[in-house]
């Protein structure tokens, strides 16, 4: 279990909490305090292990460090925000029973499943979303099932076989804050692995959407990243668009 950390550890002690108190599995719980004002403190405890970057290397840099120092074969990320209900990471680790599914990632307690996964947005939804014009990325789920693939999920609860982490070399760290989760999942696909979200696993996390304040340094930055994107993956969304 790796958890990024930057400012925010009321949420954090929440989140780690949560995870403690997970039915049936025992995560072991890397905490990545990426150059917090206030450097992220534990009570001396075998389960946590905090280690602390004295400036914030980025949502991307940050999980690849943490991944790098576990051996689990199933790597779960979450954000310092969510937190899990007791069998959530339980139901989300089954799913990956399947060889094929190399990332899961849940559906969030009272939000619809297309507040946080469906198809990768394109330049259109991504304008949109930026100007407060939509919410929801395009869904995938077919009818009533309780797990079904998607192009993406966001970063915010993932699942992730360590197998497949590796074969695509883990997040771009070329990507400060965001999309660095669609990016990935993207990549996944692109490698053959299966991308699922789920409606059995309870995980709250409140939708984000700091960076609709377009022009803002972060708002910039983040508009520059998700350009950067769109042209890396124009390919992909030109071979999907033409076999609809």
């Amino acid at each position: 279990m790796v958890i990024l950390s930057w400012n925010d550890a009321e949420v954090l002690h929440a989140a780690i909490d949560s995870v403690r108190e997970s039915e049936n599995l025992v995560p072991r719980i890397w905490v990545i305090d990426n150059g917090s004002d206030d450097p992220v403190q534990f009570d001396a405890n075998a389960e946590i292990t905090v280690v602390r970057n004295e400036q914030n290397r980025g949502v991307a840099a940050g999980r690849n460090q943490g991944a790098e120092l576990g051996r689990a074969d199933i790597v779960c990320f979450l954000d310092s925000d969510a937190r899990v209900e007791k069998r959530a990471l339980e139901q989300l680790v089954a799913i990956l029973d399947d060889s094929s599914v190399g990332l899961a990632a849940p559906v969030f307690v009272d939000q619809t499943p297309e507040a946080s996964a469906g198809r990768a947005p394109g330049f259109t939804r991504k304008v949109r979303r930026l100007l407060n014009l939509a919410d929801d990325y395009e869904a995938m789920r077919a009818g009533g099932e309780l797990c079904w693939d998607v192009e993406f999920a966001i970063g915010a609860c993932q699942v992730i076989r360590r197998e497949a982490f590796a074969a695509v070399r883990g997040f771009d760290e070329a990507y400060f804050y965001g999309p660095e989760d669609i990016d990935f999942c993207l990549r996944l696909r692109a490698a053959g692995w299966r991308v699922v979200q789920t409606s059995e696993a309870a995980v709250h996390h409140v939708a984000n959407r700091g960076f609709r304040r377009v022009f803002t340094r972060g708002g910039l930055a983040h508009a520059w990243a998700t350009t950067r994107h769109l042209w890396r993956h124009r390919r992909t969304r030109r071979v999907r668009d033409a076999s609809e």
